[in-house]
């Protein structure tokens, strides 16, 4: 009976879709809407002299879609965002860094607000290609709407200070 049960065959799960490479993404948003989204090719990770080209690519997007306003960048502590090439081209950009606590998606819009949407506006959808995804995400934060936009941005003082209440404990909602 113990053999049996040891060695008897196990149930195969079968995959009827093949899943889909990860795909890294940059969104780049204000209190008015999307500025930039950009993707890396499937497999690839982000750099500091990758980031730095987005950046840059969101200064001539933000010049472009919001002229003669200054820039204040919220990013995690991730490498490529904290890395010396980074920081000296954001000082020559002329732009504020907001202060980011490491490990603190609570703090941060985009996973606060944004993700959360993306996910709820994309689920159940099948797409055949990265493509097809990225062009869905695209589709989905453009047409989500100023008050969306204004929403996520104006919950970050009020997110603050409950961090600050709670000693730096996660805020959660």
């Amino acid at each position: 009976m113990e053999w049996q049960y040891l060695h008897s065959p196990s149930k195969k799960k079968a995959k009827t879709v093949p899943s889909t490479e990860k795909v890294m993404g940059t969104v780049s948003w204000d209190a008015e809407a999307l500025i930039l989204a950009e993707f890396l090719e499937p497999g690839q990770t982000i750099t500091a002299a990758r980031y730095v080209q987005t950046l840059h690519k969101l200064r001539r997007a933000s010049h472009d879609k919001r002229p003669g306003r200054n820039i204040i960048i919220l990013h995690d502590n991730a490498r490529p965002h904290t890395a010396r090439h980074t920081s000296e081209a954001i000082a020559k950009m002329g732009w504020e860094v907001l202060p980011h606590p490491s490990y603190s998606p609570d703090l941060a819009p985009s996973d606060y607000c944004l993700f959360g949407f993306v996910k709820d506006q994309l689920c159940g959808q099948r797409y055949d290609t990265t493509e097809a995804i990225q062009k869905a995400v695209c589709q989905c934060l453009w047409m989500a709407g100023t008050e969306f936009y204004r929403r996520g941005i104006f919950k970050l003082p009020e997110r603050w200070e409950k961090c600050v209440q709670r000693s730096g404990n996660y805020v959660e909602k």
